[in-house]
């Protein structure tokens, strides 16, 4: 039967001091009790006397009005005082025991979660739906209630007396009534006394159709006979009528069941399933309901209202004051000693007072306000009565008068401060206990239930545990209860849950009820004490509750026998309640026999890291012998358990981080191994996550593929532990449902197993389980499954949240989070498995040499693999050969005819020619991916770029391609590693296999996803040569310059010869000047053999002058010359100042290639594969510098901006080998050589143009395009060279002597010949030149000018026109001749002289990129100092003035 709603906490109150009505009944009324299921008249009433509505206003003691809206009324049969019987700890226990009878399921409370404490819940729930059984004994302990001498609630009101119309004379049966025993038991013994009010009712029952006539007249005679309180009650027990009406037969049956649930809980379980109310109708039911009520209405409630007046004039003179009590004083104390007194001695031997004496009419008068809810009269008369009651010491009278106060304290529901009425109740306990005769233990309870029901009704749970634990620890059950009551308060107080002291009191109430063998209440209060301090860690960490406070009245005054568990949580850590808990609820458990959960509370008693050694291993070995003994009764089942993930125990010993386990596919085989996402740009593969949202993701492998699982497993414990059989358990999920009968035979996966793992205390160790898949479809890991010390099998789950989903608004609220696949991965047949090995990678170089290794790939799938790919971390130090294929059964690699010496990676000829101009692609490319099986796809990154000319390729085409690699074929690529720098280098290296199972070819510029096996190189560059290069300027020519190549051996003791020189430059050739000293004394030819000994160095010396490929190539224009100078500039102005990006790819350069052999036999660097690895070696370094140059420009960009090649750098390449040891030969290069030419061409590229400027209004973007012009224009500036646009060179041409005259001697005249040179390839320069002669040197002294001239300044001077205006064009030269006059011979300088240059400004700017190479503007915030400056003599320049 379904337990029906509480009642409000003050009704409850209400109730269990409301108005008794004493029913007594002629034996002709209990036939008609009978055949409705009640075996009395007031049982057939009980369900409605509650909350009967009166709706009749009534006047409070000062007369004003006030709303009575209902009152309650109970139905009893009979009177009497007795002793009130004490009920010893084994009637308490059993009370307690039935009342939990009806929700022993109950396991938990709804706040308490697994994720912790609900607050929502706390703050709507109601603290009875938490403990249902509370509720059961509270309205059970309270119907206990006796009538007592010094209290009038239990006494009759009313007596009822109930006549059978079918009777003969109603009114002698009525009058017979009169005598009943009962009656003069309530004029002997009860308050009321010869005051009671008696009420007569007639019942006629429908069965009796003869009397239905005569039950009128009946009527008349009860009514004349005994007044206006009688009624007639018309109710049936006819069965034809029933039929007609058997619909409602449910609905009038459950009004007495549920009052009876509500009243009496215990009687209303035993009577189930009892038909209440057969022979009633709805009509009777209504006549029932209606009948209480008019004798409310008519007669009690009036009745009462009499009674309060004619008490309170009565009482008048005790209730006035001072003068009453001392009016009552005096007469105690100086009366006649003859009067008798009003005291007496009651059936416990309590002092109480006779009910005609002054203080029982208080008490009753108090008592009848109080069930008319006149609660503040009723709390002033308490008052007055309990004063007397003190002076005259009846302790027992006492305690009820201040129970009765605060009492009407709460009911009035001001919210006073506790000691307003916590006192009251305090001293009503305490009286109860110690001040009556025989404690009134029954009644100190019901104070207590009643004084906590008003707490939580005003919700003052903060008083609530006081109140409660005033109970006595003696009291069994009871105290396990009223302690539960107490958590419960402590979770309910308004500031914040007190969950430390939740989970203490929960502790001792469980205490109790094990005490008490209630194991069911037990083992719930000690898993809730679990969860509390689960969600208590899991709160914070670091937030401390205060400790529980000795609070007096927790423990009463009755505490010899104190619980265990008091003692124990007072000497022990909060810490240990968690052990303590988990060893409870497993000796509960055993004594269930329930074996299983036993041991999962004996599992948790290990996982505390605090308990001592001793205790651990006490622990331990008690969990093994339950599990024996639970394998005796069991043995079959714990075979299976032991199989079974599901059935086995769950153990946090040892403790596996799902987080730590690695995947690892083919565990024999060196590298990482994955799926990697190959992106354009050459950037390194990235491992893509293991999720669920990106099914590319995810772990693969091939079927028949070893994968390995490693697992980081830790003892927590302080003592050692084994672990034996230590296997996985796997979910498998086939793909393909119809698989053979054949393939579902056989097993899907072969899972391999560690016999044995020894973890001493504390220790961590690693075990690697391998798994091998034998057909296609899903693979996770669900868990670990081992034998504990070789006897209780463990299956511990490995499972991992997978990734915080914040889609929707509900999932942003409440942490949600999508099917995490870590532990999973996928078998695919078509999957690409692939075995990588490296052979003969060195450890050691020298810097410069080449070794020659391979890279061996083995297909070991079942299908041919149609793209494979080689990407480099490092492409200066590799050069990837053509790759071949071969048979798998070789485990080592063929010797290549090809590839197999050194002198195979240098193509030697005689044929070297000194100079050879050649047109070469001059993008920048990146170049750190090839494909060494497959063919790439050609996918410009812009639409208006050829394909051969994308920018983004990064996918290099190995000549030879190979289209697939099948099954079980093995392929060889050739490797040269080079030893590019000096130190300590990782070089990463990466293997590709496109999941891809066609012949489609591979994208440059989308990212794809390949199965991958990368490969960490550790390689030691020691150094072999130094190389340096140094500029100075050509003494024969301004525009030639003189490079220097300084070479020093750093090998300690061995020979390197040099065998050829090689440079590459768009604008200069390279010629060398002489043979170094180091050359063979015997020998004039520059081809000798050069050999540098150990730390020894000499110098190379060679001339650089503009190359001049065709007899016109002087009219060729220096700008189209300069092409990727000028792309530069057009192509950085455009991604600067306008929303097109630029696409354009630099236009190929012709290089000039200048080789010097110096050995015997020249090298090939322009026509074979040599000049692919140097080329791309350079393209990797110019990409590097770039980047770190300007970081603000992405990578996709540079090689729409800058050119791989520019036009006046130079690039060097030094070819050697060592004489003896092991000939190791090699190269060291040298790029970006700068001549010194002045070609600050970037910063012009800053200055918008006049025309096609994009606008933005967006300020961000402005602040970005200004933040790269201004990153530009700081790095053009500290890398600007500050070189002169222009030079001059003075030359002596002819020298005269003019004829002396008189005393003039003979003076001596020089032609001198100045030329102007442009260095700028750039700008033609106007300038002005002034010759200045000593005489007028002082002029260039305040600028700091010449200050080192030492010459006589009247020896000589400038004759005719020393100022000369003029202008040059790029890369020109401009002469004038210009005489001076010496007054002597001998050596003079002449350098004085003063140039002011200003740069033409052009006409015309363009963005146009076909306009590449016309001028744009060069005039704006940012310039050069270059164009515009003033030059002067930098060295001297000596003449000889000799006619000779």
């Amino acid at each position: 039967m379904p337990r029906p709603t509480l009642p409000q906490k003050r009704d409850f109150v209400a109730k269990a001091f409301c108005p008794r009505i004493l029913v007594l009944s002629s034996p002709a009324i209990a036939d008609a009790c009978a055949v409705n299921g009640c075996s009395t008249f007031a049982d057939l009433l009980a369900p409605f006397g509650q909350d009967v509505s009166t709706q009749v206003t009534i006047q409070d003691s000062q007369g004003a009005p006030y709303f009575l809206d209902k009152v309650n009324v109970k139905f009893t049969t009979d009177f009497k005082i007795e002793k009130h019987k004490q009920p010893g700890r084994a009637e308490i226990d059993e009370l307690v025991r039935m009342s939990v009878a009806g929700d022993a399921g109950q396991t938990g409370v709804p706040f308490l979660t697994d994720k912790g404490v609900n607050a929502d819940v706390l703050a709507t729930d109601d603290i009875g739906a938490w403990s249902p059984w509370y509720t059961v004994f509270r309205q059970q302990w309270i119907n206990e209630m006796q009538a007592s001498e010094h209290e009038s609630f239990m006494h009759p009101v009313v007596c009822m007396l109930v006549a059978s119309g079918s009777e003969e004379d109603p009114v002698e049966a009525m009058r017979s009534l009169q005598s009943h025993a009962a009656i003069h038991r309530v004029h002997s013994q009860s308050f009321s006394g010869t005051s009671v009010l008696l009420y007569y009712l007639l019942v006629h029952d429908g069965r009796d159709t003869g009397a239905l006539q005569k039950i009128d007249q009946k009527f008349d005679q009860v009514r004349r006979a005994f007044g206006q309180n009688s009624s007639l009650l018309k109710i049936n027990s006819n069965a034809e009528l029933i039929e007609a009406d058997n619909n409602d037969r449910e609905k009038i049956s459950s009004i007495w069941s549920n009052s009876l649930s509500m009243t009496q809980p215990l009687a209303a379980t035993a009577v189930a399933d009892k038909v209440f109310g057969s022979m009633l109708t709805m009509r009777d039911v209504v006549a029932l309901k209606e009948s209480v009520k008019q004798m409310m209405v008519r007669s009690v409630v009036p009745h009462m209202q009499y009674m309060i007046r004619v008490l309170s004039d009565q009482t008048a003179n005790q209730r006035r004051g001072i003068t009453g009590r001392l009016f009552s004083a005096g007469r105690r104390y100086f009366g006649a000693s003859t009067k008798t007194t009003s005291t007496m001695v009651g059936v416990d031997g309590d002092v109480y007072f006779r009910y005609d004496s002054p203080e029982a009419l208080m008490r009753k008068l108090a008592d009848y306000s109080f069930m008319l809810k006149d609660f503040r009269f009723a709390q002033s008369v308490y008052q007055v009565a309990r004063r007397d009651f003190q002076s005259e010491k009846a302790w027992k009278c006492y305690a009820g008068a201040q129970e009765m106060v605060g009492v009407c304290k709460l009911m009035l529901e001001i919210h006073a401060s506790r000691a307003e009425f916590d006192s009251n109740f305090e001293d009503a306990v305490a009286m109860y206990f110690h001040k009556t005769q025989t404690p009134c233990q029954y009644l100190a309870l019901r104070s207590i239930v009643i004084y906590y029901e008003l707490l939580k009704h005003n919700r003052l749970y903060s008083y609530a545990p006081g109140a409660l634990l005033r109970t006595p620890s003696n009291m069994g059950a009871l105290y396990g209860l009223i302690c539960e009551q107490a958590a419960y308060a402590y979770m309910k107080l308004p500031d914040r849950p007190e969950l430390r002291k939740f989970s203490f009191y929960t502790m001792i109430a469980g205490q109790a009820y094990k005490k008490s063998e209630i194991g069911g209440l037990a083992q719930r209060c000690f898993r809730m004490v679990r969860m509390a301090l689960c969600a208590s860690t899991r709160k914070s960490s670091t937030s401390r509750d205060s400790d529980v406070k000795d609070e007096p009245e927790a423990h009463g005054a009755n505490n010899e026998d104190d619980t265990d568990a008091q003692h124990v949580t007072a000497s022990t850590s909060w810490s240990s309640i968690d052990s303590y808990i988990n060893h409870e609820l497993g000796l509960q458990c055993i004594s269930a026999q329930n074996y299983d959960e036993a041991l999962q509370y004996f599992m948790a008693l290990l996982s505390d890291d605090d308990i001592p050694a001793k205790l651990q291993s006490k622990y331990l070995q008690e969990l093994l012998q339950l599990f024996l003994e639970r394998c005796d009764s069991a043995a079959e089942e714990a075979k299976t358990a032991a199989a079974k993930p599901d059935i086995v125990m769950e153990l946090s010993i040892p403790t596996i981080d799902p987080c730590m386990t690695r995947i690892i596919m083919s565990p024999d085989l060196e590298g990482e191994d994955g799926i990697f996402e190959w992106r354009q740009g050459g950037a390194a593969p990235s491992r893509l996550a293991n999720n669920a949202l990106n099914t590319a993701a995810n772990l693969c492998c091939s079927v028949g593929e070893d994968v390995a699982i490693l697992l980081v497993v830790s003892n927590p414990l302080t003592i050692g532990v084994t672990l034996n059989g230590f296997t996985l358990a796997c979910d498998f999920k086939p793909v393909d449902d119809e698989a053979s009968a054949s393939e579902t035979a056989s097993p899907a996966l072969d899972v391999s197993s560690v016999a044995s793992v020894v973890l001493e205390g504390g220790q961590t160790a690693m075990v690697s389980i391998t798994i091998t898949p034998h057909r296609a479809g899903n693979l996770e890991i669900v868990g670990a499954s081992y034998l504990l010390c070789d006897i209780l099998p463990i299956y511990k789950p490995l499972k991992l949240p997978g990734r915080r989903l914040n889609d929707t608004a509900e999932q942003r609220i409440s942490p949600t989070y999508s099917p995490d696949t870590w532990l999973g991965f996928r078998v695919d047949p078509s999957f690409p498995r692939l075995e990588v090995f490296l052979d003969d990678f060195p450890d050691t170089l020298v810097s410069g040499s080449m070794h020659r290794a391979s890279v061996r790939i083995i297909n070991r799938g079942s299908r041919p693999c149609y793209n494979i790919a080689l990407w480099l971390s490092h492409p200066s130090f590799f050069d990837v050969r053509s790759s071949r294929k071969g048979d798998s059964s070789a485990d080592t690699p063929e010797d290549d005819s090809e590839c197999g010496d050194v002198q195979s990676m240098y193509v030697y000829s005689d044929k070297v020619q000194e100079a050879e101009q050649v047109q070469v692609t001059n993008v920048l490319r990146e170049c750190s991916m090839f494909v060494v099986a497959g063919q790439t796809l050609a996918s410009p990154a812009f639409s208006n770029i050829p394909a051969s000319e994308d920018a983004t390729a990064s996918l290099h085409q190995l000549p030879k391609p190979i289209e697939s690699l099948d099954p079980k074929e093995t392929l060889t690529v050739p490797i040269w590693i080079r030893g590019d720098r000096v130190g300590a280098h990782t070089l990463s290296l990466a293997v590709g296999a496109s999941m891809t199972q066609t012949a489609a070819a591979l994208t440059a510029t989308a990212p794809c996803n390949m199965r991958s096996r990368v490969f960490d190189i550790d390689l030691v560059v020691t150094p072999s040569l130094r190389v340096n290069a140094f500029v100075r300027p050509s003494i024969r020519n301004p525009h030639e310059r003189i490079l220097g190549i300084e070479v020093e051996n750093m090998q300690p003791a061995l020979d390197i010869e040099l065998v050829q020189t090689t440079f590459s430059s768009g604008y200069y050739k390279l010629s060398p000047l002489y043979a170094p000293s180091s050359c063979a004394s015997g020998s004039s030819s520059y081809q000798d053999r050069v050999r540098v000994g150990p730390h020894q160095t000499i110098n190379l010396m060679y001339n650089a002058s503009p190359y001049d490929s065709t007899a016109d190539a002087a009219n060729i224009a220096l700008e189209e010359r300069a092409q990727p100078e000028m792309f530069t500039i057009n192509a950085l102005r455009q991604y600067i100042f306008s929303n097109e990006k630029p696409t354009m790819l630099p236009p190929p350069i012709a290089l000039v290639y200048s080789n010097a052999v110096l050995g015997e036999r020249g090298i090939d660097c322009v026509h074979s594969s040599l000049q692919g690895y140097i080329s791309r070696s350079q393209a990797s370094r110019r990409r590097n510098l770039l980047r770190g140059a300007y970081p603000l420009i992405p990578d996709k960009y540079l090689p729409v901006l800058f050119p791989l090649y520019e036009t006046f750098g130079i690039d060097f390449v030094l070819f050697w080998s060592e004489v003896g040891g092991s000939r190791r030969s090699g190269h060291h290069s040298i790029s970006g050589i700068d001549l010194g030419v002045p070609h600050d061409y970037i910063i012009e590229a800053l200055n918008p143009p006049l025309k096609g400027i994009a606008r933005t209004w967006l300020k961000d973007t402005m602040r970005e395009r200004e933040a790269l012009i201004q990153s530009i224009a700081d790095r053009s500036t500290m890398a600007r060279r500050q070189e002169r646009p222009l030079d001059l060179s003075i030359k002596l041409v002819s020298v005269s002597q003019s004829a002396s005259s008189g005393a003039a001697s003979a003076f001596y005249l020089a032609d001198v010949d100045i030329t102007v040179y442009n260095h700028s390839w750039r700008h033609a320069y106007d300038f002005a030149l002034d010759l200045i002669s000593p005489t007028e040197i002082s002029k260039l002294v305040p600028i700091g000018v010449r200050l080192d001239y030492s010459g006589s300044r009247s020896a000589w001077s400038w004759c005719g026109t020393t100022h000369h205006l003029m202008s040059v064009a790029p890369h020109g030269s401009e002469s004038v001749r210009a005489r001076l006059a010496c007054s002597s011979a001998g050596i003079i300088d002449i350098g004085l002289w003063e140039l002011n240059v200003q740069a033409r400004q052009p006409n015309q700017q363009s963005l146009v990129p076909s306009d590449a190479s016309k001028s744009t503007t060069i005039g704006g915030k940012y310039t050069s100092k270059n164009l515009e400056c003033t030059l002067h003599p930098l060295q001297p320049c000596f003449v000889n003035i000799n006619t000779n």
